[in-house]
């Protein structure tokens, strides 16, 4: 309950204390409340404070800047208004339509929890309401790469907020972000590419297996028109470049606004010639219908297909595991991270460790076949042994030589036996008849 001290406020009825002539505080759940009377509504807003002096001090403030008797502080900024200032922002920028909805989507959710905590103003946003938004999204069941990207985007809006003067100070600075460790990520093979490949039709499988023959991105298979194409000549490839998608709106433009020329293999050179072209773009719109001919096919329309796909294989993915899968294939084939950086263009770090982590177990799993191959080889050359450790070949060996020693000695004696002797027992040395060379 709030305690009375008549120098500050004035009790009012009902647990409130009246500061200023707009509004009064109360406590509840031993947190201090602001209510305030802002136009024709009546505002409750959590001071975040359970100290009864510091919620005085906020009421005032609040209700000098409602009379108008002090500008309006940095901070007291509705996060919905910081929120659009910052979308408006970065699209004066020139991001990328993906980019931006990205950034309104996160923010917009953020300003949603802020709202459900009871924060509404900028200066009520702390370290703890970034903490409880990802603790939020790791129970919605969010990856921690989600969080970690989504918590970036909230803290460069805090960033860009500060630099507006629309906050004092951002409520995360001085605290650093954890960079979730890249995990192993699955890849297809080849033999799975394939039967993705031959399980699709039409328009749909023209872009699948520009995905996983040239391991280029979605937006850039549905924004390739046929006069980015060159199919003639020793080196067929395909351009990404900007182009005017509708007249007089943005163009579309690759990821970072990079250009390149990606070698086309003799299979998608094969698919491309068979190809009808019939519209501007390499891949048709799916509806086909007459209002839509001359704009790009939908992603999302091919993800909806590839899923329908992967469900009868028994295999799980997305459009964007074509491109790992192609990067992943041609690293295991010897492709230095040099080309296939030319091939795919911008590989984000962490993916680029993914690939040196595979080419590292493939090279060890290939020491390992060659150990076991040499040891294999040597323990064949190798003579195996008898039960006493004696070598067969060995034993063989040894029992022919001691007969060819037997048969020689044998000799010998026989010859001894042949010496004439003295008539005493012993051999005679002298004489005609003595050959020492019969010893």
């Amino acid at each position: 309950m709030a305690r009375n001290h008549s120098q500050h406020g004035e009790r009012a009825g009902g647990g409130y204390e009246r500061i200023g002539e707009r509004g009064s505080i109360f406590v509840k759940g031993r947190v201090w409340y602001a209510n305030h009377q802002e136009g024709p509504k009546q505002k409750r807003t959590s001071l975040r404070t359970r100290n009864h002096e510091v919620a005085r001090q906020k009421a005032r403030a609040i209700e000098a800047e409602l009379s108008g008797a002090v500008p309006r502080q940095a901070g007291t900024f509705d996060i919905a208004a910081a929120v659009q200032a910052y979308v408006d922002w970065q699209d004066s920028n020139d991001r990328a339509p993906k980019t931006m909805v990205k950034y309104r989507d996160v923010l917009t959710r953020f300003a949603a929890h802020g709202r459900d905590a009871g924060v509404r103003l900028m200066h009520a946003i702390t370290t703890q309401t970034v903490d409880e938004f990802a603790i939020r999204r790791r129970r919605d069941g969010m990856a921690a790469k989600t969080i970690y990207t989504e918590l970036t985007v909230v803290r460069q809006w805090l960033t860009f907020v500060v630099s507006r003067r629309m906050l004092a100070a951002s409520p995360v600075a001085g605290t650093k972000l954890v960079k979730p460790k890249p995990g192993p990520r699955d890849y297809w093979r080849q033999e799975q590419l394939d039967a993705i490949v031959e399980a699709a039709r039409g328009p749909y499988k023209a872009a699948f297996v520009l995905m996983a023959e040239t391991g280029m991105r979605i937006g850039e298979v549905v924004h390739l028109t046929h006069d980015d194409l060159t199919l003639t000549g020793p080196t067929p490839v395909a351009h990404i470049r900007p182009k005017e998608v509708v007249p007089g709106a943005r163009p579309w433009r690759p990821k970072n606004g990079e250009q390149r020329a990606v070698p086309l293999s003799p299979r998608a050179v094969a698919m491309l010639r068979d190809l009808p072209r019939r519209r501007r773009w390499v891949i048709d719109r799916m509806d086909g219908t007459a209002a839509k001919a001359n704009l790009p096919a939908n992603d999302r329309h091919i993800l909806a297909y590839l899923k329908t796909v992967l469900a009868k294989l028994g295999l799980e993915g997305t459009n964007h595991k074509f491109r790992h899968s192609f990067c992943t294939i041609a690293v295991l084939a010897g492709v230095d991270f040099f080309t296939l950086r030319r091939w795919v263009g911008h590989i984000d770090e962490e993916a680029l460790k993914i690939y040196v982590h595979i080419a590292d177990e493939q090279a060890q799993v290939t020491m390992r076949q060659l150990a076991e191959r040499r040891q294999a080889a040597g323990r064949a050359a190798k003579p195996g042994r008898g039960r006493k450790g004696i070598s067969t070949v060995s034993a063989q060996s040894r029992r022919s030589n001691m007969t060819r020693c037997s048969k020689s000695l044998g000799n010998k004696a026989r010859s001894i036996r042949r010496l004439p002797t003295n008539g005493e027992g012993g051999i005679r040395t002298r004489g005609p008849a003595f050959d020492r060379t019969r010893l």
